[in-house]
């Protein structure tokens, strides 16, 4: 056989079609199964993303509606008295674990240590009546001015902190 032969016969032989097809359908099967099973991993992965980030917002929900009663708590120990309404109060714990105490989120941590609300501060308002009548005090009346820091905590140590500013009074001067 010349080099010339040898050439042709070559070419010849790779521009054949394949005559046996079977073996690619198992490629084809294999290739979609492989797909498939791929994107049923990233979807159950990203789905249980998904759920712990719903359930750490539900907790962090919880945690802050256990501050909001904790201020609304706070606000039935305001009155005439400021060494009895800034005394610290909590841990006071509700139902399913979650309990309110007054500080911030800094001051008590997860654990809920109460920490004493800030001293109030003295608000003079001039006037405060339409002129007359026997409660009307020309020099004005004296307000007391609280800063009213409560932390909730939910579970696992989900934590969130309400600050109110509350005015009471008048007060005597």
């Amino acid at each position: 056989m010349t080099a010339k032969q040898r050439k042709k016969s070559f070419l010849k032989s790779a521009a054949r079609p394949l005559r046996s097809e079977s073996g690619i359908s198992l490629v084809v099967v294999l290739m979609l199964t492989f797909i498939i099973l791929a994107m049923t991993g990233a979807g159950m992965f990203f789905s249980s993303i998904d759920l712990r980030a719903s359930g750490n917002f539900r907790n962090g929900m919880q945690a802050f509606f256990a501050a909001d009663t904790g201020i609304n708590y706070a606000f039935t120990r305001i009155g005439l008295d400021p060494s009895t309404s800034t005394a610290a109060f909590g841990p006071i714990t509700l139902s399913s674990g979650l309990k309110y105490c007054s500080g911030t989120v800094a001051a008590t941590g997860s654990n809920c240590t109460g920490q004493a609300l800030q001293a109030p501060r003295g608000v003079s308002q001039s006037g405060f009546s339409v002129n007359q009548g026997t409660g009307y005090n020309v020099s004005g009346f004296q307000f007391y001015q609280y800063q009213v820091n409560v932390t909730g905590v939910g579970q696992l140590t989900a934590a969130r902190e309400v600050e109110a500013q509350v005015v009471y009074g008048p007060t005597p001067k």
